[in-house]
């Protein structure tokens, strides 16, 4: 196991068993400064130094300083702690091991006192004095710093995640950037380090910066004539080394060497040598480990990682750093350990100032980030709160006002106004809530443009509100929502923009499966024409099924199905924005298919709607709306039309003929609930009391109309007449039911797209002649999606659940159809527009409730049934 590698599980250790452990972090601390991390090979050719002041002698030394132990041990020095009694203060001393003094290794400790001591910086440490042991060695006194290496914090720094280690990197590459001072201090006297490494980087205990062991230091000033003599050359180059030179021309630690110096090339060495060490630095504090070492496994001896650093450079640094690490910061590592010195920055001031440019923008981001975080702690739950309450007003408002009638007084419905008002004012305070959230987050962005943080949240939240802008078909709205959603999704990197980009784009995906497999698909899209919705047979794609993850422009489209023997069906479908449309049913995870009837299932008038999605709700205009919301209905069949007096006096006739005349006498449709045979004049129908048959006042003009003054029970009386009749099990739809077939998949407002037009359906205004209903075939404009008549005028219909505020029961979004119990005399709802309505009464997101009981000359209804399997 290396140096690294020990040290690092020492580290762990000291955090395991309690920072309070003194005896591990002692044992910690002698055994940084006692193993080499990777053997320090020195120079063999150095010259001697001149100009020092005279050295206390060895009896001077003895006199003047009491040794208190080792520090630490190197291979070329150690360092002792000493006692200086002469000014009474505990200082460090340097001197040659007994193995190295020979006179070079004399003369290279002679150089580094002379260095150490001219260059009087405060982030190099400070020689007090010089002198000589008894057996001649040479040493030299300095402050005893203590604190942590940097070698230390990179550590500690690896050990954390998330923010927390964002913070610690920017607190870290601050402590590095004033390193980097004294270096430059060091080059502008032209002066090289030649073997900076994260162990001779130190903070101290108060926050002070010192760069350790000046050993190798070099005086380019006094050294550079003798330098290219030596190099057997003028020109910059490298010199092809064998491994025994290596070990005599060679200086520095090789892991955080630049390749000049692995050559041995003395001559090539400048400060952009150091700044290759700086930069190699730098690359562990990004990775956790240094350069040509990735693991335990990967560790070499010194002259193995000599042979790397020349054949090549390390692995990118975008490689092996985490994910998280910022790319500016990757990039000015990437400049300093440039393979050319010429590629690098100048000189360590030049690295200093990258560095304080990216800490900067680093701090910028902090701040921004701060503000990002603030907006989304102190006003967005604000916002979803206060919508939520708004939500719940407006029901507890609705619940108490439904409950009231039109002529009820002002003073009953006050409760339920100011209740709605209470649920507006929230709505405001929503509002504003969310311009400053969006203000803040913006004001991040000033801090720094480029913040992900919050060009994601923003983007998030204009996609979100783009998708309910066209769910409410509110163009304006979805065209400024696009742009916003643009401006910020285009700052995003990778997935993240291309999700968005997508969305931008609105293509979407089909998978259609059929049953029976192989249809014919034919696949039209809808175009306004007019304002009015019509498919575009010019743009007919035909396929067979199955149809696989075909792509799709956004938009609504009707898909016919056709196959031998069975009937057409017609299968509206919505491409939403990046959207897969698939039919896939709640909690199940493969399409379903599409189910083909065949002919016998149906009777002429029937209209097959197939299972499958359909937005529900969601017209801010349309009275008691639901709130739009997605929901799956399971196959069921409707009538094309409403029942027609001519159809009704049939099932009247026929329970007469089975002897139930006073059932038919009471479902005769009347102006007033409860008509009796003394109230014939009130009947819609005449009775022969001869031949005990019901028949019209009128028929020719009657019989195509659809019948009125029809109460609940009376039209469900005639869905099980029906249903005998025809063998299968008729009902009244469901009110959702009744609402996809009326409005196709796509949420449209009206049968035919969102104008409210009153001359393409039976309602007021549509005709000259005074408001009447018409026959069932007349505008045949008022025509949905499936091919459903006269959902948006005429006649409203009855429906077959009990009136719920918040509409028919949902279990996971399937719809449930709960069929009312006959005896409850809870309110019924009733859906469509009617020759009577006005503007945006014709609306089919529209909901009425009524008694079963009560009878209207604008209610009528039709009739539905489920598909079984």
């Amino acid at each position: 196991m290396d140096f690294h590698h020990l040290l690092a599980r020492l580290h762990a250790a000291t955090g395991k068993y309690a920072s309070e452990d003194s005896e591990l972090r002692e044992l910690r601390d002698l055994l940084e400064h006692a193993v080499s991390r990777v053997p320090t090979v020195r120079t063999a050719e150095e010259r001697s130094t001149e100009d020092l002041p005279t050295p206390l002698s060895p009896g001077e030394t003895e006199s003047r300083y009491r040794d208190c132990g080792l520090i630490g041990r190197g291979g070329f020095s150690e360092v002792r702690e000493v006692w200086d009694r002469h000014v009474g203060r505990r200082v460090a001393r340097k001197e040659q091991l007994a193995s190295r003094t020979s006179p070079l290794d004399f003369a290279r400790f002679r150089e580094e006192v002379r260095i150490t001591a001219r260059l009087q910086h405060p982030g190099v440490v400070p020689l007090y004095d010089w002198g000589t042991l008894p057996d001649g060695r040479v040493w030299f006194t300095m402050k005893r710093v203590q604190g942590d290496t940097i070698g230390r914090r990179i550590l500690a720094l690896h050990a954390t995640a998330g923010e927390e280690r964002t913070r610690a990197l920017r607190r870290l590459v601050d402590d590095f950037r004033r390193l980097c001072e004294p270096v430059a201090f060091a080059h502008a006297q032209r002066v090289i380090h030649r073997d900076l490494t994260p162990q001779n980087l130190m903070v101290g205990e108060f926050g002070e910066v010192h760069v350790m062991d000046w050993g190798l230091a070099r005086d380019l000033g006094r050294s550079r004539a003798s330098d290219g003599e030596r190099a057997g050359a003028t020109e910059p180059g490298y010199e092809d080394v064998s491994e025994t030179d290596v070990r005599t021309r060679v200086a520095g630690t090789p892991m955080y060497m630049p390749p000049e110096q692995a050559y041995g090339d003395i001559a090539a060495m400048g400060p952009e040598s150091d700044v290759y060490a700086l930069g190699a630095v730098l690359y562990e504090i990004l990775s956790g480990h240094p350069p040509y070492v990735r693991g335990e496994s990967d560790s070499s001896a010194p002259e193995r990682i000599l042979d790397r650093v020349r054949r090549g450079p390390p692995a990118p640094i975008e490689e092996v750093a985490p994910r998280e690490a910022p790319k500016e910061l990757c990039a000015v590592c990437r400049k300093a350990m440039q393979r050319a010195p010429s590629q690098r920055h100048e000189d360590a001031g030049a690295l200093m100032e990258a560095l304080r440019d990216w800490l900067e923008g680093a701090n910028r981001r902090a701040r921004a980030l701060g503000i990002v975080e603030e907006a989304n702690r102190e006003h967005l739950p604000n916002v979803l709160k206060m919508r939520q309450e708004a939500d719940a007003l407006r029901v507890e408002s609705r619940k108490i006002l439904d409950r009231l009638r039109s002529f009820d007084r002002a003073q009953d419905k006050a409760v339920g106004w100011r209740l709605a008002d209470r649920a507006a004012g929230l709505e405001q305070e929503a509002v504003r809530a969310e311009i400053t959230w969006t203000q803040k987050l913006r004001s991040a962005l000033n801090e720094a443009p480029d913040l992900t943080e919050a060009h994601s949240v923003l983007a998030d939240h204009y996609a979100k509100s783009l998708l309910r802008a066209e769910r409410a078909h509110d163009a304006p709205a979805a065209t400024s929502f696009a742009v916003l959603l643009e401006e910020h999704a285009q700052r995003l990197d990778g997935n993240g923009r291309t999700s968005y980009e997508a969305l931008l784009r609105g293509d979407g995906r089909l998978t259609l499966l059929t049953n029976p497999p192989g249809a014919r698909v034919m696949i039209r899209p809808y175009a306004p024409v007019h304002r009015y919705l019509m498919t575009n047979d010019a743009l007919t794609r035909t396929l067979m099924a199955p149809v696989i993850d075909l792509s799709l422009p956004r938009g609504s489209y009707l898909v016919t199905l056709e196959a031998a023997g069975f009937r057409e069906v017609r299968y509206p479908i919505c491409i939403g924005r990046d959207e897969h449309w698939d039919a896939v049913r709640p909690k199940g995870n493969v399409p379903q298919a599409v189910r083909l009837l065949h002919d016998q299932d149906l009777m002429d008038d029937d209209v097959y709607i197939s299972a499958g999605w359909f937005w529900a709700g969601g017209d801010p205009h349309a009275g008691e709306s639901l709130v739009g919301k997605r929901v799956w209905a399971d196959s069921f069949v409707i009538r094309k039309h409403p029942v027609t007096n001519g159809e009704y006096v049939e099932f009247l006739n026929a329970l007469v003929e089975e002897g139930r005349v006073e059932e038919a006498q009471r479902y005769c449709p009347a102006q007033a609930p409860g008509a009796t045979l003394k109230d014939e004049e009130l009947w819609a129908y005449l009775f022969d009391f001869g031949s005990r048959r019901f028949r019209m006042t009128d028929p020719e003009t009657q019989h195509a109309l659809p019948v009125v003054f029809v109460d609940w029970s009376g039209a469900m009386a005639y869905a099980d007449y029906w249903s005998r009749r025809t063998g299968h099990r008729w009902r009244l739809p469901s009110e959702l039911e009744w609402e996809k077939a009326a409005r196709g998949v796509d949420g449209r407002f009206m049968p035919w797209g969102d104008q409210v037009e009153p001359t393409w359906a039976c309602v007021s205004g549509s005709h000259p002649r005074r408001k009447q209903r018409m026959t069932v075939h007349d505008y045949p404009t008022d025509v949905s999606p499936y091919g459903v008549r006269g959902m948006a005028g005429n006649v409203r219909d009855w429906c077959v659940e009990r009136w719920q505020l918040e509409g028919p029961r949902l279990d996971n979004d399937i719809l449930q159809v709960d069929v009312a119990s006959p005896e409850d005399p809870s309110e019924r709802p009733m859906r469509g527009g009617a020759w009577i309505s006005v503007g945006d009464l014709a609306r089919l997101a529209v909901r009425y409730s009524e008694r079963p009981n009560r009878r209207h000359g604008v209610l009528g209804f039709r009739l539905a049934r489920s598909i079984d399997g």
